[in-house]
Formats: C-alpha cells, structure tokens, sequence
C-alpha cells in the first residue's frame, strides 16, 4: 500500500509538473538565457586575462559586457509574476530579500576581506557602507570611485531598485499596452536624465546608474506581456517602433541595443514550437541556471586569484578552465550559502 501511495504521488507531482510546463512553458527557455547572461559576463571579465586570442574572438568575448543586459530583461520579465503571486509588498520583498541578500552580503564581506585586507585593492574607509545598503550607484561623483563598483557589484542597486519598484509598478502596468507606453517614457527620458547627470557625474556613473537603464527592465516586462497575450505580431511591431524612437531620440547605447535585442530573443523563442529537451537535460539546464547568480557574485575571486596564471595558458584552455572553476565556486555557494539560508529566511516567514 505504502509503495502504491509514493507511486501515486509521483505521479500526481509529474502531472503538476506539465501543468506548470504548460502553464509557464518559457521558464526552460528563461534558464537557457539566465546560463547565456552569465557566460557574457565571464568572458568580458576573463578577456583581460587571455593571451594570443584571435581579434574576431576578442571582438565577440567584448560583447559580453551586455550579458548584464539581458539578466536586466530578464528580471523584467519575471516580476510582473512574481508580484503576482505576493499578498502584500512586504511578502514580495522577504521573498526577494530571502532570495538575493545572503549571497551578496557573504560576497560583500568575502570582498572586503580579500580585496580590502588581503591584495589591500580597496581602502579600507567608512563609504563601504554604500555597497551594504545599495548606496553605490545612487551616489554620483565627478570621478568613476571604487565605491561606484567594488568587485562587480555595480548591477546590483539596480536590482535592488528594480524589485522596490515592481510591487506599485505593477499595480498599474498590467498589460502589453500600458508597459510599452512606460517602456516608451523611459526611453525617451534617458538622453534627457544622462545629460543633466553629465553635469555632476562621471561618464560611468551616466551610463549605468539605475534610472538610465530603467528601460532594459522594460523590455523584458514588455516581451512578458507580449507573450501571456499571445500578441505576438504587435510585439514585432512594438519593437520597431521603439527602436525608431530610441534612434530619432539619440539613445543608441550598447544597452539600448542589446536590451531591444533581448526583447526579440524571448518574444521569437517563444512564438517557434521549440521542442523541450528530456527531463534529464531540462534537470541539468535549470540546475545550471539555479546557481548563476552565486556564480556572478563570486567569480571576481578566480580572477584575482588565479588571473595570472590563466595567462600563461592557450587562451582556449585557459577560457574553459576558467567557467569550470568560476561555475564550481558558483556551485559551492550556492549549496552551501545560497539555498540554505534562504530556505532558513523563508521558513522563519512561514512561521511568522
């Protein structure tokens, strides 16, 4: 009876399972560009490190650096969901702080330690306290500080930023019209934002500060719409259209580029009949994927670690030696940072 009731229940869990499929059928697809943001991300930062790679392959590692680009599309993308599922804003942000706050304040710490005491890169001042309340990018100076991006931390006000704003954002944005409208506000705000900023900060802090690139956000929660309303041949349209007005107005960034890039990328992916691979493979890809974001905060420690000696390796040996090595740390702490306290933070607000 009792191997009759388990047989039961896995059969159950796999029904629910396809119901879910069915239901949010481009979460694999989400995993495959969570893996694809954080190799652009690993390969712009270990380029510096490669020796005798071939200039078309330099040129391309390059583009990584709009890997961050498309984790900003993809957040966008999966908070109208996410605010959904939340009674109150409260509970949308213990689960987000649940979720992003232990890794990167174990990182932070592990940051100043190494960064600070140990290779004495980092003063060792009170401005740290920027990086521990997300002050860092809010913060403008004349000059790009250490304090703007201490280790690769920069992306993450803008994170932070962006969870604060969806829970009221998405209480009026509530369809593919009214987030192209916003998507359209936002984009024809940056040439305005970016050049009265130019009076008082520096050209980094210009081009990354959050409400910069408040419309790459957009873009995903656009592609998001677009997809749940199945308007697909609109979303074309609506891309060509914002990309009209980005080039009328003067807003041609890399990001602009990129994040409108994205926006396609996941509205196409999702229009083709794109057939999901077997469990095994889809186990492994969101497995891969669930540790990308330790992954992005920890890699910086290979780097400096490890850099030099990368560079007396084949530049190809010494690539893939790297992602092994950075995916590894990344799946270190996430088993064992990560997911621990999280569950134990989320369990406290269960209880609670």
């Amino acid at each position: 009876m009792q191997y009759v009731d388990r047989q039961t229940d896995r059969q159950a869990g796999k029904q629910t399972d396809m119901q879910t499929d069915r239901q949010t059928g481009y979460n694999y697809l989400i995993d495959c560009f969570r893996i694809l943001a954080v190799l652009m991300v690993l390969t712009v930062h270990v380029r510096g490190y490669l020796q005798g790679v071939p200039s078309v392959i330099d040129n391309l590692f390059a583009l990584g650096a709009y890997g961050v680009a498309l984790y900003f599309v993809i957040s966008g993308f999966l908070s109208y969901s996410s605010v959904q599922k939340s009674r109150s804003f409260v509970e949308y942000w213990k689960r987000k702080s649940a979720r992003i706050l232990p890794m990167y304040y174990f990182s932070l710490l592990l940051t100043f330690v190494v960064g600070g005491l140990i290779l004495k890169e980092y003063p060792i001042t009170w401005q740290w306290i920027y990086h521990v309340f997300f002050l860092n990018m809010f913060i403008p100076a004349k000059e790009w500080m250490w304090w703007n991006s201490v280790n690769y931390f920069w992306t993450m006000p803008a994170f932070v930023a962006w969870y604060a704003l969806s829970y009221p954002l998405f209480r009026t944005v509530n369809n593919s019209k009214k987030a192209v409208l916003f998507l359209l506000a936002a984009t024809i705000a940056v040439p305005l934002l970016k050049s009265g900023m130019r009076l008082f900060a520096s050209d980094q802090f210009v081009n990354w500060n959050f409400f910069c690139l408040l419309y790459v956000f957009f873009f995903g929660t656009l592609a998001y719409f677009v997809i749940e309303e199945k308007k697909f041949i609109k979303g074309m349209l609506y891309g060509i259209g914002i990309a009209v007005v980005g080039v009328l107005i003067g807003n041609r960034s890399g990001f602009f580029v990129f994040g409108l890039l994205f926006y396609y990328l996941i509205v196409l992916s999702n229009m083709m009949p794109i057939r999901k691979p077997n469990e095994r493979v889809t186990l492994i890809i969101h497995s891969m994927s669930a540790v990308t974001y330790s992954t992005y905060l920890t890699h910086w420690f290979i780097i400096k670690f490890l850099g030099k000696m990368l560079g007396k390796l084949p530049w190809i040996i010494a690539f893939i030696l790297f992602l092994v090595m950075a995916g590894t740390l990344g799946f270190v702490c996430y088993r064992l940072i990560e997911k621990p306290c999280s569950r134990f933070l989320l369990s406290l607000k269960c209880k609670t």
